[in-house]
């Protein structure tokens, strides 16, 4: 067990009120995957920090129909699988599949300004709750995935150094361990996210 950081559970604990606040508007949509300016809204909201969306709603919108086409597609490949659950050959799926979502954050035609990996991370972790963790610098560290003292992993700020280069590994640690404890995903991301970050040796 990580030694518990106060600020970290106080955050946490805030939250889980825009978490139930998401979880519920995606499940009072008439087509749940239908993506618009409003489900960034609530990530941003949940996530926090300074980013905002800095595009007109209807350009976003219609950015927005690619990343719903592609939730699709991971519905039905995966509909009702959870990440503990899930073969090797699923899970090399899995990744590609996410591969193929991250891309569009780099492409200009579908790239949104102020909407990024581990947004689009969020995003994914909350319309399948058991197949995708967030991405997130706390949960990061506190995995090991990457060291604090390695300042081409993590910088003088403590913030992650290209941060979607992470996500695969990340998956891979989130799916070992919920084998081995048979846990929920979102138990186990409150356990690394509310552990006290290491200072650095150096």
């Amino acid at each position: 067990m990580l030694e518990p950081d106060n600020r970290a559970i106080t955050q946490w604990d805030k939250s889980a009120k825009t978490y139930k606040n998401y979880d519920e508007y995606i499940n009072n949509k008439k087509d749940r995957f239908h993506l618009t300016f409003i489900d960034l809204l609530y990530v941003s909201n949940f996530k926090g920090g300074n980013a905002n969306i800095n595009e007109f709603e209807n350009e976003v919108n219609k950015k927005l129909n690619d990343y719903s086409k592609r939730l699709i597609e991971i519905d039905e490949e995966f509909r009702g699988k959870e990440l503990k659950n899930l073969t090797e050959i699923e899970l090399k799926i899995l990744i590609v599949k996410v591969q193929d979502i991250f891309d569009l954050v780099k492409k200009s035609e579908t790239k949104i300004d102020g909407f990024s990996y581990s947004y689009l991370s969020t995003l994914l972790h909350f319309y399948f709750p058991d197949l995708f963790p967030i991405l997130d610098r706390r949960v990061l560290i506190n995995s090991k995935i990457v060291e604090v003292d390695n300042y081409k992993q993590v910088d003088k700020y403590y913030q992650i150094i290209k941060i979607e280069d992470y996500y695969e590994k990340l998956i891979r640690f989130m799916r070992n361990e919920l084998k081995e404890s048979n846990s929920k995903l979102r138990d186990l991301d409150r356990e690394l996210f509310i552990g006290k970050i290491p200072k650095r040796k150096n």
